[in-house]
């Protein structure tokens, strides 16, 4: 992103967001109407969101561009924080529900949640990243891990899941409580990554016995996973999301990000209207700049996220993302499959095995909640 993008958007940030209200598990901000200095009241559009405000920020510009009547409000949090809140409070739902955790998002549409909106922007994306026109994807990202070279004392970069074992067992109790994961029961999109492991991976239970066996550290979000790294509090972080991951190795030069050389798994964000939405035809509006040419170019120029449309050009776009070192990219599917992770009896036997393996150490201090 060029300067004089990066310092208009800003200028945009503070003009537009006239109030921020944290609580201890999400944060709720207003964009403004552009119109808001009259004195008619403009519809307003409500987000529930897991992406940081400044990634989703100029796509709530773009949105504001063409309708410059409409605030916004929007309230970020962790996956499992949105989706409890969805189903907790029916009376405060939003008209636009964002989310990485995509078997989460599939349950809620599949028990008949969400709009159906057959968008004319649906040609521009893979046919399999939507789901009964109801659930909508619109990224393509890699879970990776992010490590502190610190650690590494010389030792080569561990590439794939065999090689991050042996550094593991290498550096033994310099490890002690230096592993960072996040909280499978408290992160949908920390759960359905480890989930999506179990089914891939042959070192699955290799890897959970040694995370267990150094007190890995549990999150709930991947800021404060990444800020622990980039402060020493640990050295490794396993299954993050790759955009936030790369944006901090790229300020940040001894924080390393890999995508494992055995596979990479690949979520996508979806969004889905509620079918109780206040405002469904702002959310229609919403969800066809997401898909339109327009919204995957600011996603791969302006967002620092990768896209899901193979056409989008920019340094994130999956042209640039399949040029890095990675492994077969494996995207988890959005389909009736996803259901099977929300089953309560698989959960239950996913969490057992985790908690017989596990001695948490937790570390949840974080003022904003990414997924």
């Amino acid at each position: 992103m060029s300067t004089k993008v990066v310092l208009g958007l800003v200028l945009w940030l503070v003009s537009r967001m006239v109030l921020a209200l944290d609580t201890p598990q999400s944060t709720q901000s207003i964009f403004p109407s552009v119109n808001s200095h009259t004195k008619s009241q403009g519809a307003v559009l409500s987000v529930y969101g897991a992406i940081n405000h400044q990634a989703i920020a100029p796509l709530f510009k773009a949105y504001q561009d063409r309708y410059p009547e409409v605030t916004i409000h929007y309230t970020e949090a962790n996956t499992r924080y949105l989706y409890e809140q969805f189903l907790s409070r029916p009376n405060s739902r939003p008209d636009v529900m964002l989310s990485p955790a995509m078997d989460l998002q599939f349950k809620l549409a599949n028990d008949g949640y969400a709009l159906a909106y057959d968008s004319p922007e649906l040609s521009n994306v893979p046919k399999d990243s939507h789901w009964r026109n109801e659930l909508f994807g619109f990224t393509y990202e890699p879970i990776v891990t992010a490590i502190n070279t610190d650690i590494l004392a010389g030792e080569a970069l561990p590439q794939s899941r065999e090689q991050l074992l042996n550094l593991i067992r290498s550096k033994n109790h310099l490890l002690d409580d230096k592993i960072g994961l996040f909280d499978i029961q408290q992160s949908g999109l920390g759960y359905l990554a480890w989930a999506y492991d179990g089914q891939q991976s042959r070192s699955y239970g290799r890897l959970l016995e040694a995370f267990g066996t150094h007190q890995a550290r549990l999150y709930t979000d991947t800021s404060a996973m990444l800020t622990a790294l980039l402060k020493g509090q640990i050295f490794i972080a396993y299954n993050l999301v790759g955009a936030y991951a790369y944006q901090w190795s790229q300020q940040y030069p001894w924080i390393k990000t890999i995508m494992p050389t055995d596979y990479t798994s690949i979520i996508m964000r979806t969004a889905f209207i509620p079918r109780d939405a206040r405002q469904p035809t702002l959310a229609k509006r919403f969800i066809d700049l997401l898909l339109s040419p327009e919204g995957q170019h600011i996603l791969a120029n302006q967002s620092a996220i990768t896209p899901i449309s193979t056409k989008a050009i920019g340094p994130y776009s999956r042209e640039e993302l399949s040029k890095l070192p990675h492994g077969i990219f494996r995207p988890i599917p959005l389909g009736l499959e996803l259901l099977i992770q929300t089953d309560d009896a698989k959960k239950q036997l996913i969490y057992q095995e985790w908690d017989n393996a596990m001695q948490p150490v937790p570390h949840n201090a974080s003022s904003v909640s990414l997924p």
